[in-house]
């Protein structure tokens, strides 16, 4: 059976060494965030909005010297990651 690209994701960041992802949920991020729980070995970091992600993956990083990921749905978010 074909993968999603969604799984395709998240097997990439797996691989890549990501330990924990901060989403918000709904829109176009519920495949992906249907694939990191069912992956498992992702944690997954509820925020309500998609700048409090950017700054909590920001700080996390600087923190444990670790990778961490952000989420964000369109363009407008997308910029405030920049």
């Amino acid at each position: 059976m074909a993968r999603k690209v969604a799984e395709q994701l998240v097997e990439m960041l797996v691989n890549a060494g990501i330990k924990r992802v901060y989403s918000v949920t709904g829109d176009s991020l519920n495949q992906f965030n249907d694939a990191v729980r069912k992956k498992g070995s992702i944690q997954w970091v509820h925020v309500r909005h998609e700048e409090t992600g950017a700054f909590a993956a920001s700080a996390d990083a600087e923190l444990t010297g670790l990778a961490r990921v952000p989420s964000a749905r369109r363009f407008p978010s997308l910029v405030r990651y920049s």
